[in-house]
């Protein structure tokens, strides 16, 4: 009799687990769905993530708007589209990134244009290759495709110092 009781709660915890987790997985940023348009924002970032890891120049050039401006938390300053290509390729020849996990903050989509606010951690090759960080990126949809225009990211570990701006 008690293994009969018991079935039914170790069931009942179980199916109430469950329940829970496809609760609680149904919520998106905000606790509300995503649009269309969010979504396939979504997409493109993670796909710009798995060039990363691939080690791509090439497709990362493609997704790069000719206009792009980039800037890291620990560079002194923006860069272009070269010289972020140039960054990449030294990164990749130094430590290529082998995971990263992105988690999305917000994304706002007016227009053709859209803003995405993300947390990511990665790891690289090197022990000391790894660390949390947040990024704002803004994309531009032309010709039906989706490119980088502009983005800053920053290590949650290592803040850039912004004081340096003002010296003279």
């Amino acid at each position: 009799m008690k293994t009969k009781g018991t079935n039914f709660r170790l069931r009942t915890l179980v199916y109430l687990l469950f329940c829970g987790l496809i609760l609680f997985w149904s919520f998106q940023v905000f606790g509300e769905e995503w649009t269309k348009e969010q979504k396939e924002i979504w997409k493109v970032v993670v796909a710009d993530y798995e060039l990363f890891k691939q080690g791509d120049l090439e497709g990362l050039k493609a997704v790069r708007h000719d206009d792009v401006v980039i800037c890291w938390g620990n560079k002194a300053a923006p860069f272009d589209k070269e010289l972020a290509l140039s960054n990449y390729e030294g990164w990749f020849n130094w430590d290529k990134p082998i995971n990263w996990e992105l988690k999305p903050l917000a994304i706002k989509v007016v227009g053709n244009i859209a803003v995405v606010f993300y947390a990511f951690k990665y790891s690289g090759g090197l022990a000391s290759d790894v660390g949390l960080g947040r990024a704002t990126e803004t994309w531009i949809k032309q010709d039906n495709k989706w490119q980088l225009i502009g983005g800053f990211a920053a290590s949650c570990d290592q803040l850039p110092p912004c004081r340096t701006y003002f010296l003279k």
